[in-house]
């Protein structure tokens, strides 16, 4: 590089000896500037990510060591030309195990180390797991592609499983998803999240992980990106491509007849006898969709290499910042035909288990139970009454009450609870109140039955509010045993999902939690196996109104309460599901633990005294006769 000192234009530093400013004046002089400032200087190379890997990436383990090629993984091509998008900000990979989804972001993330540099994150589930894949995948990465290795610093301190920082003045920081310090601090221009459902639902105390990633973007406003792969689990990556703006799903093209067709189990081709043990002996093909030409595994290969991307969702958007990929075992190289038909003759008739892996690790989606049992609105408001709200219907023992504990708010119940041994139950009131002292007026108010007699509440459940899914900001657990120690007669609870055990058990809780003060008196905390309680509840609801063990509810309910019991059903499997977060089931909470104080309660609740007690027959014991020795 040559450059002209003159001394008009560029007069030079004082600070250099005489003798040497008169030897260098007017003269050109030539000097090497360093390789991290070049480095710098240089204009990014304008090319597809796809191009780019080709050319340059070096696949460091797997089957297929050296240069990457395309033919491996054709449907990888798409994803990543989507995500070096000027346009693109999210990219959203939905794939089954062994997909390519890892190696996929590798080359969405050594390309824009070359071609669009900035800080990189790199989020895994835990800290072992971020040091494995940057230890056995990512570095080797740069360390053995020149076109990488000229960015190291050649430092052992800057490149090491902890993070790697290059010349370019870019580093790289791996995360992992339980740790919100690991997130912490750094802006990023990219960031990667890999295997996105083994993550926990919240980091530590904060948000989702997904939530702290995102965070780090926010200094990159219009040139971030984002790129989240996972294999379906239930948490994130399902509902993250739904979201997208625009979704993709891979179809084959048939050999025979050039139709693009979405393979499923309907079309498998199997022998009568074929079992998921047996299976993988025997001649396994697939009738295309379309023209009925079975395939074997062959044919069936160059289906997939003959495929391409089918747009499902947002095809008329031209310019979409969130992008989705869909990739099923259907549709990839590496699972043969007799892998998927055995997987799908043990999800057929088996359990729980093989149904998930099915769905997860075949059909790349998350698991959703089938629905065996559902509760209509009619059906709740068969149980109405013409009893007015507040009014306590005669020959009541007691009043109870029922609290769902939510973020902001409480959903309650008061029940008015017969003589033993009925036990009769009818809702008096039910409604939504801010705070605790909403609760409190409802513990100070006299309820009336039609003659004037007055009642208190004088028992009840409150759910401990220690659940913190579903986004929700922070667990109440702590108000709600504060609360329960000014009011002993209402006992906080917390659900059990097993099956297996007591109907209610208890534990005595000393401490709040998370902290070492003391509660005053302790409390004693009813845990309650909720499922049956629910059972219970289900069985309830199919009588007939008036019927023993019937409930019976005041007559303002509508059909916004009764949505309440449509939230939840069973499965196949006679679990209880909550199918739909949207719809709320705060009452078929509360009427459940109606349920359990009723339990609870049995041997405490007298009998009528109006009815006088039950004449017993009495046993006659004659005395013996005395014995004559």
């Amino acid at each position: 590089m040559q450059l002209s000192l003159a001394p008009r234009t560029y007069p030079l530093p004082a600070w250099l000896p005489e003798p040497v400013r008169a030897r260098l004046s007017g003269q050109p002089v030539s000097f090497e500037l360093p390789k991290a400032i070049k480095l710098r200087l240089r204009s990014p190379e304008k090319i597809r990510v796809s191009e780019w890997t080709e050319k340059y990436r070096m696949v460091a383990d797997g089957a297929h060591v050296g240069p990457w090629r395309h033919e491996y993984a054709p449907h990888t091509v798409k994803i990543m030309d989507t995500f070096g998008l000027p346009h693109v900000r999210e990219v959203w990979f939905c794939g089954v195990e062994q997909s390519g989804k890892t190696n996929t972001m590798i080359n969405c993330l050594a390309w824009s180390v070359d071609c669009s540099p900035g800080n990189i994150f790199y989020l895994m589930p835990t800290e072992d797991t971020a040091a494995k894949i940057v230890g056995s995948k990512i570095r080797p990465v740069f360390n053995q592609s020149p076109r990488l290795a000229k960015y190291l610093t050649g430092r052992q301190d800057d490149n090491s499983n902890a993070r790697i920082i290059f010349r370019h003045g870019m580093t790289f920081f791996p995360a992992w998803a339980n740790s919100p310090s690991s997130m912490a601090t750094f802006p990023a221009k990219t960031c990667f999240s890999d295997e996105t459902d083994k993550f926990p639902e919240m980091a530590g105390k904060e948000a989702s992980p997904i939530a702290l990633i995102k965070k780090r973007n926010r200094n990159y406003k219009g040139i971030y990106k984002r790129f989240f792969a996972s294999t379906p689990a239930g948490r994130f990556i399902q509902n993250g491509v739904k979201k997208c703006h625009q979704v993709w799903e891979f179809r084959v093209c048939c050999p025979d007849c050039s139709t693009l067709i979405r393979m499923d189990d309907d079309h498998l081709h199997l022998p009568e006898d074929a079992t998921a043990d047996n299976v993988d002996r025997l001649q396994v093909g697939y009738a295309c969709n379309h023209c009925g030409v079975i395939w074997d595994d062959q044919i069936r290969e160059q289906a997939i290499r003959k495929g391409r991307w089918f747009c499902v969702q947002g095809e008329e958007l031209p310019r979409p910042a969130k992008v989705g990929f869909l990739h099923r075992a259907w549709e990839c190289l590496d699972i043969s035909l007799a892998e998927i038909a055995a997987a799908w003759l043990a999800a057929k008739d088996g359990d729980r288990a093989e149904k998930t892996a099915w769905a997860n690790g075949y059909e790349a989606k998350d698991y959703e139970p089938e629905k065996v049992s559902t509760i209509d609105v009619a059906r709740v408001l068969k149980f109405k009454s013409d009893i007015p709200r507040d009014l306590v219907p005669p020959d009541t023992a007691m009043l109870a009450l029922t609290v769902d504990t939510q973020q902001t708010s409480f959903y309650y119940q008061v029940w008015a609870l017969s003589y033993a041994p009925a036990i009769a139950a009818h809702m008096v009131a039910h409604g939504q109140v801010e705070a605790f002292a909403d609760l409190d007026g409802l513990l100070e108010k006299t309820w009336l039955d039609g003659s004037a007699k007055e009642y208190r509440i004088s028992s009840g459940l409150i759910d401990s509010g220690g659940t913190t899914k579903w986004g929700q900001r922070h667990s109440r657990t702590v108000e709600v045993y504060a609360w329960c120690t000014n009011h002993r007669h209402i006992r906080p609870i917390k659900g059990v999902p097993s099956r297996a055990g007591d109907l209610v058990s208890f534990k005595n809780v000393e401490t709040y939690p998370n902290t070492n003060k003391k509660i005053p008196g302790g409390l004693n905390l009813s845990l309650l196996r909720v499922s049956l309680f629910k059972d219970d509840l289900e069985q309830r609801l199919s009588k007939e109104p008036g019927d023993p063990g019937a409930l019976s509810f005041h007559d303002g309910i509508d059909g916004h309460f009764a949505k309440h019991y449509m939230g939840e059903s069973k499965d196949e499997f006679g679990d209880w599901v909550h199918h739909d977060r949207h719809i709320r089931i705060d009452y078929w909470d509360c009427t459940g633990y109606l349920l359990a104080l009723r339990h609870m309660l049995g041997l405490i609740i007298p009998r009528n005294p109006a009815a006088g007690e039950e004449k017993r027959p009495v046993k006659t014991i004659s005395k013996p006769k005395a014995r004559r020795w």
